[in-house]
């Protein structure tokens, strides 16, 4: 998904990725007043790239806005095809990224975890953010899901929308929308139609799916400020905190590095 002010953060998060999967088609979820300028730089540097327009996606029984589009069509073409999610913020650098490679042959589905959070019962989530004093719409959102229909089998994992695979047949949009609908009525239409929603439902969806996965952490994981030094192979530089000490721009050096030194 592609915003006409991030196709630069799109062609090195999309470079740094490939070079390191080397297989695949890609999709870039577009809006329709997107200067040709700019498509023609991504079609330029993707060969082959195909672009949906967002406003042309249909959300069925799902809301609008808050990139649900995206998981929408993510669900939608991974009755066909596997899927991954690849935000803009996000750059693969020094290691290779096998288990997503794994997880694709497999045909399992796989999310960025926060801090290496595991998958658990819906009910078990509500109990944990129950205790935390956060306004933030998702937190809010899981601590309701003690009321949630079955959510002593339903299982869940809180983690980032940003980087998430879908497996073939592995979770029906139609769970998806029961989802959508069953959280607006608990958390209320003005509430559960704020910005950050969506991941709730991506996390659900890839809980649900078959011999689903969390990446390995610090391997794989969500930059915030003070985070340790690590072996990182794959961060997602969260909007918030995107340009804390210029840390992004020095990584993004780097995977430039890297990328002019293969060709």
């Amino acid at each position: 998904m592609v915003s006409n002010s991030d196709a630069q953060m799109y062609l090195l998060s999309m470079k740094s990725f490939y070079a390191r999967i080397g297989r695949g088609k890609i999709v870039a979820i577009i809006d329709r007043d997107m200067p040709q300028t700019l498509r023609d730089l991504l079609q330029h540097h993707i060969v082959g790239i195909r672009f949906v327009i967002l406003e042309d996606i249909n959300t069925g029984r799902c809301q609008r806005g808050g990139t649900w589009e995206r998981l929408v069509f993510l669900l939608q073409h991974a009755q066909r095809e596997y899927a991954i999610q690849v935000d803009c913020d996000t750059l693969a650098f020094g290691a290779d990224l096998d288990e997503v490679v794994e997880c694709a042959e497999a045909n399992r589905a796989f999310t960025l975890g926060n801090a290496g959070q595991p998958i658990r019962s819906m009910r078990e989530w509500a109990e944990d953010a129950q205790k935390m004093q956060s306004g933030y719409v998702g937190i809010r959102a899981e601590a309701l899901f003690d009321q949630y229909p079955d959510c002593d089998r339903l299982r869940y994992v809180r983690a980032s929308s940003g980087f998430a695979g879908f497996a073939v047949g592995g979770f029906p949009l139609e769970r998806l929308e029961e989802f959508h609908e069953i959280m607006q009525q608990r958390l209320g239409d003005d509430s559960w139609r704020k910005w950050g929603t969506e991941q709730c439902g991506s996390n659900f969806a890839v809980a649900n799916s078959p011999d689903a996965h969390v990446l390995p952490y610090p391997k794989y994981a969500n930059f915030w400020p003070g985070i340790k030094p690590g072996n990182y192979a794959f961060l997602h530089f969260i909007g918030t905190h995107r340009y804390y000490k210029d840390y992004y721009a020095i990584k993004a050096q780097q995977v430039i590095g890297e990328l002019n030194a293969t060709y």
